[in-house]
């Protein structure tokens, strides 16, 4: 089995849950709603624990013994997250409640005779037949890991090292969180995609268009960017040390924080070219 369609049972105080795909599992670990000792199988009976299970943890986690790691840890956790509260995991493996979320605890109704209890009855009505034919589609029934052009294509988590996308059309697309380790990317159109906190290092994306593309904390050491074209992208916490570079254009390009080719941090307010 390919590792991007593996599935994962998640044991959390002996409760068992799944199986997820190794994406989602990535990026529940990346948000800290994995503890590094929450338990992991995938056949349920033989279980690791999740900070022993290497496929399954995020990129920026495994470079943790790196220079700007913290920085790059916390802006991929930011990005990522799309709730208001996150148990975050600390260096230290302890789990930390943030920006706590209001929650409904009750529902008070008052009562308004026949009237109100019968306009009480439609709304529920209402709801429930809303939830039956307005369910939310599945976000992982999206993905595919196969796929190789077409816009708006969704790799989020997907294993595609060394895959070829040489000359291929992929705009709007997503490759969050996804490892892209020599994978090739010459004269490919990828204006508008998420590349945030993949993994890039050793990649060619020589000739690549990568206008308004969002490339946040993403893994570019060693890349080769001959004639790339990064015009107004973000590449704000990116890791460039190493990349093999000429004659790119970052016009208009968010560099802010973004570790530089010689291995220097460019300020916050770099825009277009690095202020060291």
């Amino acid at each position: 089995m390919n590792k991007e369609t593996q599935l994962w049972y998640l044991k959390v105080k002996g409760q068992v849950k799944g199986p997820f795909a190794t994406g989602l599992i990535s990026k529940n670990i990346l948000l800290g709603r994995i503890h590094p000792n929450d338990l992991l199988s995938q056949d349920k009976e033989i279980w690791r624990k999740a900070s022993s299970v290497r496929e399954v943890m995020p990129d920026v986690i495994k470079h943790r013994n790196e220079p700007n790691y913290k920085e790059r840890l916390k802006a991929a956790r930011r990005w990522a997250d799309e709730r208001e509260q996150v148990r975050e995991v600390g260096a230290d493996g302890k789990a930390k409640i943030f920006a706590t979320r209001k929650k409904i605890t009750h529902l008070r109704i008052k009562t308004l005779g026949f009237i109100g209890i019968l306009s009480f009855v439609a709304i529920i009505s209402g709801l429930v037949i809303t939830l039956f034919l307005f369910t939310p589609e599945d976000p992982l029934a999206k993905i595919d890991c196969n796929a190789t052009q077409g816009e708006g294509r969704i790799f989020d988590g997907c294993h595609l090292q060394r895959k070829n996308f040489t000359k291929k059309s992929l705009k709007n697309s997503s490759f969050k969180n996804t490892l892209l380790q020599n994978t090739q990317f010459s004269y490919a159109i990828l204006q508008n995609s998420n590349f945030d906190y993949a993994n890039l290092s050793h990649a060619t994306l020589s000739h690549a268009n990568f206008t308004q593309a969002s490339l946040r904390a993403v893994d570019l050491r060693s890349a080769l960017l001959y004639k790339t074209n990064f015009s107004n992208a973000d590449l704000s916490y990116a890791d460039l040390t190493g990349a093999k570079v000429s004659k790119i254009n970052l016009t208009g390009a968010i560099l802010n924080n973004t570790v530089w080719f010689d291995g220097n941090i460019c300020n916050k307010a770099s825009i277009g070219k690095c202020i060291k």
